[in-house]
């Protein structure tokens, strides 16, 4: 059935099929077998790894409790009412760190970190970024805003308000070290005041007062006086600067007043008000009768008048009447002007007062006026008085004579009257004295016929003169009756009373041109008072000169030992209440200044310095 060799050969064909699917099965088993050791090898280490692991997870948790437990006293003491009392930089950098450092992962911490937000921001004003807390904004805000320094801040806002003025807080300290400061206080500026170089001024005067270099190791930052102060400074100078800036601000001052640069008016009145200061500073130095020292003195005034015009300006009213009030005032200061001065030239100049609009220069130039009416004429008048009327009062708008009131006129006529008067009597009595003697000596045999007559003579020549001056007083005295008549008239249609020129001389010479109602008490008069009469002389009997009506006088005047200060006695009626005029009386009553209203005062000199709160 099968050729030669054809068995043998599909044998061996099966018998290798066979040898192959065996090898083929064992190396399967050998790789299952392999995989089985491999897997059992991976899983044990695995579970090694799985150990390890574990194990320094355990050790990495305990360090990481360790490290919260440290941490715990620190956020703990941030939450406490203690902790803000009176912290250090150092203190809160501290907590900050440490409560960023675990709020991620610590509701705690978190909660801390808020806690410290709050009160920064609540105590010092301080609005950390999230992440970074500025050592510099931290230190600073300590030191200026401190809970115990509220109180003295809060009183110096108050009191700038009052002046207008502002108030500034500021901290001086090295720029090379943040976390120290220096000194801290409080910087006070006028209006029109440069913050910056009001600033570098207190450092100036701080380097100076503690022995530092004006270089760059110090420096000074202002902020705003707030209940909490801000984070953003409203100047920063560092000393080797300080100088250059006062420098910058003086030369700008001389531009504003000299008119070169234009600014508000709270910038030039404190310009001009800077450069009078030092305007009287150097002539200080310089010293009186030093060439250059009248010069000063002269620039002085000019500044003070300048500072006075702007204010007015400030005030919203017309510049201009200030000069010309002073310039009037500079005219009607000397006496001489008064002396010579006529009815229609002091009623001229009292209209061209009255015509001027409402405002400090009128007021000021009108009480000027009145009282220069007192204290020259005895008459006190209201602003609403008319012109015409004070020229009729001193003399009549016609009249070429020096002013002078009905009433002083009358009581010139009265003396000299009374010296009329005094010389005919003396003239008659002479008279009769020689014609007695000359009688006497007629009777004796041996006198002489000539002499005789000569004493007949005279006395016939002195008995013509006492006539002619009994006459001519007789008319003076007519005429000071009817200048008293006119006086009276003038007094009840002006209503004005007129004090009598012998009691406001009297005043003058005990304290000067300014009436004040207290000066009585320093007076001393007689307990029964001081009384006498004015009458009219009868032919042959002599009188007093002119005299003075009934004083009255405050209680405090009298003194027990009944001495009389003749000088000033008859000046108390002047000065007591009862005694003034009645529109005395209601003038000087009232708050010249006070009574109208007024913005809020102007502290126009004032030098800016770091006024001191307290150092850290």
């Amino acid at each position: 059935m099968f050729g030669q060799g054809e068995f043998d050969q599909q044998e061996l064909a099966a018998n290798s099929d066979q040898i192959i699917g065996a090898g083929r099965d064992l190396w399967l088993e050998a790789v299952r077998v392999a995989l089985v050791v491999a897997e059992i090898a991976a899983k044990e280490y695995a579970r090694r790894r799985e150990q390890v692991l574990e194990q320094a997870r355990k050790a990495d948790a305990r360090k990481i409790w360790e490290e919260r437990q440290r941490a715990e006293p620190v956020l703990r003491a941030a939450l406490s009412e203690d902790f803000w009392k009176d912290p250090t930089p150092q203190d809160i950098g501290q907590a900050w760190q440490t409560a960023m450092e675990w709020a991620q992962s610590d509701p705690e911490a978190a909660a801390v970190l808020e806690h410290m937000r709050d009160e920064l921001e609540s105590r010092y004003g301080l609005v950390p970024d999230g992440v970074q807390l500025d050592v510099a904004d931290l230190s600073r805000a300590l030191a200026l805003g401190a809970p115990d320094l509220r109180a003295e801040a809060a009183t110096a806002r108050e009191d700038a308000a009052a002046w207008r003025e502002t108030s500034t807080l500021y901290v001086i300290r090295d720029p090379s070290d943040p976390e120290l400061i220096l000194h801290r206080g409080e910087l006070r500026t006028v209006p029109g005041e440069s913050v910056e170089a009001a600033s570098a001024r207190a450092l100036k005067e701080w380097a100076a007062a503690n022995g530092r270099d004006l270089d760059g190791t110090i420096g000074i930052e202002t902020f705003a006086n707030e209940d909490v102060p801000g984070n953003t400074p409203i100047s920063q100078v560092i000393g080797d600067r300080a100088q250059a800036v006062v420098d910058a601000e003086v030369r700008r001052q001389q531009q504003l007043v000299s008119g070169e640069e234009k600014g508000s008016l709270d910038e030039i009145h404190h310009a001009v008000c800077a450069e009078l200061d030092r305007n009287e500073e150097a002539a200080r130095l310089l010293g009186e009768g030093a060439e250059g020292y009248d010069d000063l003195h002269e620039a002085s005034k000019r500044l003070a008048l300048q500072a006075v015009a702007v204010e007015a300006e400030m005030r919203g009213e017309d510049p201009r009447y200030v000069y010309q009030a002073a310039t009037l005032r500079s005219r009607l200061a000397a006496d001489e002007w008064w002396r010579k001065a006529t009815s229609a030239q002091v009623a001229g100049v009292w209209k061209q007062v009255g015509r001027w609009p409402g405002g400090q220069a009128k007021t000021q130039m009108s009480e000027f006026l009145q009282d220069r009416l007192f204290s020259q004429y005895g008459i006190d008048l209201q602003n609403d008085t008319a012109p015409e009327a004070v020229a009729e009062l001193l003399g009549g708008a016609e009249s070429d004579l020096p002013a002078a009131t009905y009433a002083d006129r009358a009581a010139d006529a009265r003396a000299n009257a009374d010296e009329l008067f005094r010389r005919g009597f003396e003239a008659s009595a002479e008279a009769a004295r020689l014609t007695r003697e000359a009688d006497e000596l007629s009777e004796q045999p041996d006198a002489e016929v000539r002499v005789i007559e000569e004493m007949r003579n005279r006395a016939h020549v002195l008995t013509g003169q006492s006539y002619v001056h009994y006459a001519q007083w007789s008319s003076v005295n007519r005429v000071a009756g009817q200048l008293e008549d006119t006086a009276a008239e003038h007094a009840e249609k002006w209503d004005v009373e007129i004090t009598p020129q012998a009691l406001r001389e009297g005043f003058n010479r005990r304290w000067g041109r300014e009436p004040d109602l207290t000066a009585a008490a320093s007076l001393t008069v007689p307990a029964s008072g001081h009384t006498s009469t004015t009458s009219r002389p009868s032919p042959g009997v002599p009188t007093p000169s002119a005299a003075t009506s009934a004083a009255s006088f405050p209680r405090g005047a009298l003194r027990a030992s009944g001495e009389v200060d003749s000088e000033g006695a008859g000046a108390v009626g002047v000065a007591a209440v009862g005694q003034l005029p009645r529109s005395v009386r209601n003038r000087r009553r009232q708050i010249r200044v006070g009574a109208v209203p007024q913005q809020p005062p102007i502290r126009s000199r004032v030098h800016s310095t770091g006024a001191e709160i307290r150092s850290p």
